[in-house]
């Protein structure tokens, strides 16, 4: 060997190919976006044709922004990134408050809001009250950590266990939603006026695409960048805007829209029981909280070390601390503590959507800088060797930065505190680098073992136990079983939050007996199947009494009675049922209207499993009428949600709370409940505020 090649610096080796470039894109990109996300899109959208364009724009945006990078990522072909970027087209400060910013808002927003949509799931599964979601997710990022804390071997070993595992959900979830569902997908409405700007449901699909940027970073080890790159940032993102398009049509096509917004981050959870059934539905429950640790442990595995790299700079207040290395599994656990106390404490300032609009507000103003550096390097190194360079250069780049201008746009005008806060975040930077520099001494605190850390996180979620006093609520837990997707009967409120007729009487009912709620949005169709199974204690989602029901289950005394009506067109002429003989009607399936419509052979009869649709037929005119539960379609009417006139069936009905044959006692004590309730007149409140009140809207 040569003195020349001894001497010769030693070189990242060129490895990465097409394919290997690909996987690190959607390994990267694809998880928890996938199954949490379509509500938040929904919502902000306010119609399902909307919500699937934002996703497309999201796209875009994501694209263009990926094919601008790669520019620099070929320019600047060593490890780093978008800081390698930033530092040297802007200089060492630029960079450092980008490292900043990952390390105190986009890591701690996004690890927190990972860990909501778990608990979210988690709680769900396991019937668990909601107020206990902090804590679970809390357990999961000290699992997470911990795991890291062994070391980069058991994390890596996570990582490719949760990697195959998400692929699971989201096969099974696109092939049987397509195959088995019957909803319709464009042009349906929310129920709801949009919750935000359009810009809030573009930023929201941004989560789920975001991690683009990461293939850039590892530019200076693929054989061929300049025709690689850019291969794998746009065929990367083609796949993965194909692959959340689909999950969109298959949530579409087994839920409604009004329902996906009302069911939130259990939406995904939900549409597997109606595919699979309880059981079945569960353990894709399972996987998706699989996919979920795995994003979890990817973030804290890589922003631990941005972390520990800054710290090793003198970067960060107590960098002493944060740049050990724990000794035994020779990883930096100090710096994943940080990352986890700060990703618990944003969990309980704010739900797991605003965090994640939060996170992408705060890098996106980065990845705008990234993209009109572009521009500068153009002009600053108009004879640097480019293999490669942006297509359309300046439309592409200007798309991107167009792209972040809009998302900055949105986030200020519809968050506007969330907003400053990230900018007042990050610009605090500016003021620990300037003492940093300015020689402020090293705390170099105390290397960590595991078996401390352990015990750490014990402490820490016996601390968080305590330090809520709704968490440490020792009465007996009612688990109770609820279609959350009737207005005014059973819904989620603008908080997210059960609310509704029925909600108001069993949290009436559990507050006499003792008790208090975890409820489990159920589809109707398995609520009964979920009370044989002892899957949960109790059942009310206007429930009526019939023979087929009181074979699966019991039932408490009535409290309330109501009436099936018919809703008809406004401009027809049906004063009756009768009226409408050889039309289209429609009814909800295993409903009451169902039953009452059956063995009429003399209409066409529509059955659908959700009550959305059944509005939405009605106003496009395929259905003639709607036979449902009274107060359902007087809330349709006093909404302004569709024009018609309702006609009531006379069919008397008796609303009763289900429950498990076997606990009778159960029954008893329910019944008891129901009987102060009525003498003491909350019933009758409960009714007027439900019922009464907003029947005597009027309609549009």
């Amino acid at each position: 060997m040569t003195n020349d090649e001894t001497n010769r610096p030693a070189e990242l080796k060129k490895d990465i190919g097409l394919v290997s470039a690909l996987a690190i894109v959607v390994g990267m990109v694809l998880g928890a976006g996938a199954f949490m996300k379509p509500p938040a899109v929904m919502a902000a959208a306010g119609d399902s044709t909307w919500a699937l364009a934002a996703w497309v724009i999201g796209a875009v945006f994501s694209m263009a922004g990926g094919l601008t990078l790669c520019e620099l990522g070929v320019l600047y072909p060593r490890t780093g990134g978008v800081y390698v970027y930033l530092e040297e087209i802007y200089g060492p400060k630029v960079a450092y408050l980008y490292g900043w910013m990952l390390t105190f808002i986009f890591g701690p927003a996004t690890i927190g809001a990972l860990a909501g949509y778990f608990s979210s799931v988690f709680c769900l599964l396991f019937g668990i009250p909601d107020h206990y979601l902090p804590v679970i997710g809390l357990a999961v990022m000290a699992f997470v950590l911990f795991v890291n804390s062994v070391g980069v071997k058991q994390a890596g070993y996570l990582q490719v266990l949760a990697t195959f595992c998400k692929l699971i959900p989201i096969v099974l979830l696109a092939v049987f939603g397509l195959w088995k569902g019957n909803g319709h997908v464009l042009n349906l409405s929310t129920g709801v006026a949009a919750s935000a700007t359009f810009s809030v449901a573009v930023i929201a699909t941004l989560f789920a695409y975001d991690g683009w940027a990461q293939v850039a970073s590892v530019a200076g080890e693929m054989k061929n960048p300049g025709k690689i790159l850019p291969r794998a940032v746009v065929g990367g993102l083609i796949f993965l805007s194909v692959v959340y398009i689909v999950i969109n049509v298959a949530l579409l096509k087994v839920l409604s829209p009004s329902e996906m917004v009302a069911l939130g981050h259990d939406a995904s959870a939900i549409a597997a029981q109606k595919l699979f059934g309880l059981y079945g539905g569960n353990l894709i429950s399972v996987g998706i909280m699989v996919s979920i640790v795995g994003g979890l442990n990817g973030y804290v595995m890589t922003l631990s070390r941005i972390v520990f790299t800054m710290a090793e700079r003198n970067q960060l207040p107590g960098s002493g601390a944060l740049s050990r290395i724990e000794p035994d599994s020779k990883t930096p656990v100090n710096a994943g503590i940080l990352l986890v106390v700060l990703s618990f404490i944003y969990l309980r300032m704010l739900d797991a959507d605003r965090l994640t609009d939060m996170a992408m507000f705060a890098i996106w103003i980065f990845y705008m800088m990234t993209f009109a550096a572009v521009f500068i390097a153009r002009k600053r190194f108009p004879d640097a060797v480019r293999s490669y360079k942006v297509p359309f250069y300046p439309v592409t780049p200007l798309v991107a930065i167009g792209g972040a201008l809009y998302i900055m746009y949105g986030m200020i005008l519809s968050q506007p505190v969330n907003a400053m806060v990230s900018l007042v975040l990050t610009l605090a930077g500016i003021p620990v680098l300037y003492g940093m520099t300015r020689g402020l001494p090293r705390f170099e605190g105390f290397a960590v073992s595991k078996k401390y850390l352990v015990l750490g996180g014990a402490v820490l979620i016996l601390a968080a136990l305590l330090i809520t006093p709704k968490f440490i609520d020792t009465r007996p837990v009612l688990r109770v079983a609820v279609e959350i997707s009737n207005p005014p009967i059973a819904f989620e409120d603008e908080t997210g939050k059960p609310a509704g007729l029925d909600i108001d009487i069993i949290q009436s009912v559990a507050g006499e007996m003792g008790y208090r709620i975890a409820f489990r949005a159920t589809p109707l169709d398995h609520i009964f199947p979920a009370l044989e199974k002892d899957l949960v204690d109790a059942a009310i989602s206007e429930l009526t009494v019939t023979p087929e029901r009181s074979r699966q289950a019991a039932f408490t005394r009535s409290y309330h009675q109501g009436t099936l009506a018919m809703l008809v067109h406004a401009d027809s002429p049906a004063t009756t049922l009768a009226d409408l003989r050889g039309k289209a009607v429609g009814v909800k399936s295993r409903s009451t209207g169902e039953k009452y419509m059956n063995g009429r052979s003399e209409y066409r009869l529509w059955r659908m499993s959700v009550s959305s649709d059944l509005l939405e037929h009605f106003k496009n005119g395929a259905l003639d009428a709607v036979v449902f539960d009274k107060p359902i379609i007087d809330e349709w009417l006093a909404q302004g949600l569709v024009r018609g006139r309702s006609l009531p069936l006379g069919e008397q009905e008796e609303y009763a709370i289900a429950y498990r044959k076997e606990d009778t006692q159960l029954g008893r004590k329910i019944d008891h409940a129901l009987d102060k309730l009525i003498k003491s007149g909350r019933l009758e409140e409960i009714q007027k505020k439900w019922l009464i009140s907003r029947s005597e809207r009027p309609s549009s």
